[in-house]
């Protein structure tokens, strides 16, 4: 094994070319004095970045402050608050103790990237890529709930031969799924400096099953501070400092007491799973926001420190390992940078440079460097609810122009038009003054309408809209005591006509009971050849068909006007052995195949069986991926195994009535294995066909 370490001294040099760079652009937000309507004002801001309602904060620039050249930049608007890659909001992996505004969501994803070489063992060559999705909602002005969905791919080549205990750890390691979730609260303790404490837990997925190891969740918690010299210097810098403590339980995840496992596969397995120790938490942080200069295309840097000490016991199998380094702690440094490029939406891209690692005791190495990106996108949900103001200018006449003309001896009549249903507005009615050219005016949506100016006397005034009985009312026209006119519109009632049968699994009449429910409740009963009728309001409804000793049955419908619809109704005792999830088809029992071929088990087919009732009850289902996988020992020969076993099944299913297109049938030997190809346990695990849904 061989591990690379940067100088210490590296750090001083990294702080100092950020403080050569954010120093010029500090000292130019001091001494700047943005233009009247500037690019602040000038730069269209659409609801999910507009600024909030503004409440007194810690971050408040126009309370009263230290005077300096130049105004005091705007406090901070809803788009500069963006999820960490965990979620809360923050930087990278510094979070600051902000909250957002109430009502404020906020979605981020994020991409990581490094390769090297003799990085775990010795001559290998190693590549890592990472992704993220974050999001973090604020529910109340000082609680935000935060969460991620984390995903790693670790690919490790090496000269295995001659290692001992053999190589078993696959060259291509994936980890889904882990979940991140967590509270963080904040609270203002004076004028630009927040106080807040983090909580986090992380789900870790299990290697050998699809679901979530209880016993290797982990859990952070600890204290965040910010220090925002905006509102107390007018300088454009913020600083962040986090310390908590990681309760690491990873090391659940895989069973390292087995002695064929030689201590290459451990420390390339670890590193893949991101298994470690327990361990206290350092970072600093820094941010240089600039928004109020580099407008339009506002941008922000920023930098960060991390130091971690574990708190662990020493791993024993590493004990006496040549050239290590024996650190129980690790640092790095981080520089990146945000630059909203469109309607909130926010690009960021930055680098980790390792300076110090943990020694193979207390952990896996550290990567040299990591290549980060993403994007953010705040979205401020109360903006959708707040009602937009319309200015009009209305121009008067000029006192000294001609004289007015007199007004008509006529009056509009004004109304109200409602619904007799449910009593709600109606929008879009045609009133039409019978016996009137030029007399047709449309109801506003608030159901509200105003006829043109009418001379006295009775007006007729006819109602008409889709969906409603036309109605006619008469209106008494009177100068200046003309009364509003409320009209209630009768809904029609379109119906429409289901004709159909139920059957058994053999096409046997069944008297079963029917209940339609939509729009309209409805009952009905099948006579002894099965069939059934019914004449319905028109409408979507849920047909359920029940007979004793057969599970309910529910069935779509659709009714529409004037058309007969054709119903048939199949009630089938219930397949055990098959059940539909949410992205799949579950076996209660895994596919067989006789041998190590491509022909199926002859008990095979009562399940498959159940995959085409599903497929039958279910026509929403677009498309079924049939994916078959195979263990390692067939070599060269898997992929056309597995080709073969997966077209076993999707002809076995079209035989049965399936539509062709329907069916996807995929061979993919020896890929994706769920487990490491370890013993006969393992090999037996990777040997299955999953079936994956598609609407």
């Amino acid at each position: 094994m061989s591990m690379r370490f940067a100088p210490r001294s590296f750090v001083a040099a990294l702080l100092f070319a950020f403080a050569f760079v954010a120093t010029p652009v500090v000292a130019r937000a001091q001494t700047q004095t943005p233009a009247p309507g500037g690019p602040d004002e000038e730069e269209p801001m659409p609801p999910s970045i507009k600024r909030p309602p503004a409440r007194s904060s810690a971050f408040d620039s126009s309370a009263p402050s230290l005077t300096l050249a130049g105004p005091p930049p705007k406090g901070p608007v809803a788009d500069s608050f963006l999820p960490s890659l965990m979620g809360p909001i923050g930087l990278y992996r510094i979070s600051t103790a902000e909250v957002g505004p109430v009502n404020h969501l906020r979605l981020a994803l994020h991409g990581s990237y490094f390769s090297t070489t003799n990085f775990l063992v010795k001559g290998d060559s190693d590549a890592r890529v990472d992704g993220s999705f974050s999001f973090g909602y604020t529910p109340h002005e000082y609680l935000e709930i935060f969460g991620a969905i984390l995903t790693s791919s670790n690919r490790n080549r090496r000269n295995s031969a001659g290692e001992t205990p053999a190589r078993r750890d696959p060259e291509l390691i994936k980890s889904f799924g882990d979940l991140v979730l967590g509270p963080k609260v904040s609270v203002p303790v004076s004028r630009g400096m927040l106080l807040g404490f983090e909580l986090g837990f992380r789900f870790l997925s299990s290697i050998s099953d699809l679901s979530v190891s209880p016993s290797s969740t982990s859990l952070w918690f600890g204290p965040v501070y910010t220090l925002d010299l905006r509102p107390l210097a007018h300088a454009p810098l913020r600083f962040h400092v986090n310390a908590n403590y990681y309760l690491d339980n990873s090391g659940n995840l895989i069973d390292f007491s087995d002695p064929t496992i030689s201590k290459f596969t451990r420390e390339v397995a670890s590193f893949a799973y991101d298994i470690a120790g327990s361990r206290l938490r350092f970072g600093l942080g820094m941010d240089v926001p600039l928004e109020q200069i580099t407008a339009p295309v506002p941008l922000t840097l920023f930098g960060e420190y991390h130091a971690e000490i574990v708190t662990s016991s020493a791993i024993a199998a590493f004990a006496n390992e040549p050239g290590d380094t024996h650190n129980r702690d690790q640092q790095w440094f981080t520089l990146g940078a945000r630059a909203r490029v469109f309607h909130g939406l926010t690009a960021d891209a930055g680098v980790d440079v390792r300076l110090a690692s943990f020694g193979f005791q207390y952990g896996t190495p550290l990567a040299p460097y990591n290549i980060r990106f993403g994007v953010s996108f705040p979205l401020d949900i109360d903006a959708f609810t707040r009602p937009t103001i319309i200015t009009r200018t209305v121009e008067r006449p000029s006192n000294s122009g001609p004289a007015a003309a007199p007004a008509a001896l006529e009056e509009p009549v004004p109304g109200t038009v409602k619904s007799g249903r449910d009593g709600k507005p109606v929008g879009g009615v045609m009133v039409n003054v019978v016996n009137r050219p030029l007399g047709r005016v449309a109801t506003d949506p608030d159901g509200r309408f105003q006829t043109p100016s009418l001379p006295p006397g009775p007006a007729v005034l006819e109602f008409t809209a889709p969906g409603f009985e036309s109605q006619k009312v008469t209106a008494n026209v009177q100068l200046g005591h003309t009364k509003k006119v409320d009209v209630v519109l009768t809904a029609k009632v379109l119906t429409g006509n289901v004709r159909g049968r139920v059957v058994d699994g053999q096409g046997h009449p069944l008297q079963a009971s029917l209940r339609f429910s939509g729009a309209d409740a409805f009952s009905a009963q099948a006579d002894a050849n099965g069939n059934f009728s019914a004449a319905l309001p028109v409408g979507p409804y849920r047909v359920t068909a029940e007979m004793p000793q057969l599970p309910p049955k529910d069935v779509a419908l659709e009714i529409t006007d004037g058309h007969d619809s054709q119903l048939e109704i199949v009630m089938k005792a219930p397949n055990t052995d098959v059940t539909l999830t949410a992205d799949g088809i579950a076996f209660k029992s895994p596919i067989k195949f006789k041998g190590a071929n491509a022909k199926l088990d002859a008990k095979m087919q009562t399940a498959l069986d159940g995959v085409v009732d599903i497929l039958t009850d279910h026509p929403e289902i677009r498309v079924l991926r049939v994916e078959a996988y195979w263990d390692s020992s067939a070599g060269a020969k898997a992929k056309a195994l597995t080709e073969g076993q997966a077209k076993a099944i999707k002809d076995y299913l079209v035989k049965k009535g399936i539509g062709d297109g329907r069916i996807e049938a995929v061979g993919l030997g020896a890929e994706h294995p769920l487990v490491p190809n370890i013993g006969p346990v393992n090999k037996a695990k990777n040997r299955r066909v999953e079936f994956h849904t598609s609407q």
